[in-house]
């Protein structure tokens, strides 16, 4: 009896036994569930706090990134505007157009020479159509053999006053000038530069612009001939090269107010004398779509070479483009060569000294008789 009853708890707490195990088991079993499921809820809940977290991140990213576009494209546009406004007070026009022979049914020309003159210089130019450039019937001949010559001026501060009168009525007879709409005066030599420049290809089509001084021999067919062996170089810079002290006391003829931009040592980089030198057709468009943009310094052969420097054109060094006038003996050693000079003119007075005394002088020592005389 006593043996029975010691029984039934042992039983008792086996069975209890039993069952809390189970009961655990399955507790293990419901946990570990819930914790697998609270991970993957977990994981999918990071993800999609990192998906929002990274469109909140985008959006005013982007928004900032268009934002500063706009504000870089209003600027821009800002800039572009002073520029046209720029361009149109300095004489730019939207419907600037090249001259193109081939929509006319003519032929290119191999060069237009422009004689810079100005006010008061009826006689040089006199003495210039009475010994190396051509008149009338002459002048129209030549061109028609590609060279085209022209004397080159701007009009007067008081707008038809007496001195554009008498340029017109000069003109009116000799059908011989290119009148820019430029304010004559020397100063201004280098925005008459480029005005001329711009004038002449949109009248002409043409290899080669020259400008040449009013006191300063050429000798045409030696011109052309030259030009003709560049003729299908489409970035040239031709003149007789030169560098040298920069003048930087105001006193001094040739002073230049920018000297301290040259640096230390003073002087000039290259770039061709300004009594005579000649561009190519893309050259020349370069300048007059850039003209607003280019700095211009005292001296017009100086800006002109400034221009040069960032370009990617062939300079060609001429020295019979700066033969020296008599007694200097530079046009008979070049005549015995066979190579007569192109240009003559005297350095100590930057061009012929008394030219309208002279001019007929150096024609004959220097130059052979020309093509069209």
């Amino acid at each position: 009896m006593r043996a029975r009853r010691s029984s039934e708890p042992t039983g008792l707490r086996l069975t209890t036994a039993l069952v809390m195990l189970m009961v655990t088991c399955l507790a293990c079993f419901y946990v570990a569930g819930r914790l697998f499921q609270d991970a993957r809820l977990r994981e999918q809940l990071m993800q999609l706090q990192a998906q929002k977290s990274e469109t909140s991140n985008a959006t005013p990213r982007q928004g900032t990134e268009q934002l500063l576009e706009y504000r870089e494209q209003k600027k821009r546009i800002a800039e572009l505007e002073m520029e046209l406004a720029a361009a149109r007070a300095t004489g730019f026009h939207p419907d600037f157009r090249l001259a193109n022979a081939s929509e006319t049914g003519g032929r290119r020309a191999l060069v237009v020479v422009g004689i810079n003159t100005g006010f008061g210089q009826r006689s040089r130019r006199d003495s210039i159509r009475n010994v190396w450039m051509p008149t009338g019937k002459a002048l129209t001949r030549l061109e028609e053999k590609g060279i085209i010559v022209r004397f080159v001026i701007g009009h007067s501060a008081n707008q038809g006053d007496s001195l554009d009168r008498q340029v017109e009525e000069e003109n009116r007879e000799t059908q011989d000038f290119m009148i820019l709409d430029h304010v004559e005066g020397y100063d201004e030599l280098p925005i008459k530069t480029q005005i001329y420049f711009r004038t002449a290809i949109q009248t002409w089509d043409a290899n080669f612009y020259f400008k040449v001084d009013d006191d300063v021999f050429i000798s045409l067919d030696e011109l052309g001939s030259m030009l003709a062996t560049h003729a299908a170089k489409p970035n040239v810079y031709v003149g007789c090269m030169k560098s040298g002290e920069i003048f930087t006391e105001p006193s001094q003829k040739w002073h230049e107010p920018e000297w301290w931009k040259f640096g230390d040592s003073k002087t000039y980089f290259r770039h061709a004398t300004g009594q005579v030198y000649g561009i190519t057709k893309n050259v020349a468009y370069y300048i007059s779509i850039n003209r607003p943009m280019l700095h211009k310094y005292r001296n017009e052969d100086v800006s002109l070479g400034s221009w040069m420097i960032g370009l990617d054109v062939e300079y060609i060094d001429d020295r019979r483009l700066c033969c020296g006038s008599p007694p200097s003996t530079e046009c008979q050693t070049y005549k015995a060569a066979d190579k007569p000079c192109i240009a003559s003119f005297d350095w100590a007075c930057s061009g012929l000294c008394e030219p309208v005394q002279r001019m007929r002088l150096v024609a004959d020592v220097c130059a052979n008789k020309q093509s069209w005389e």
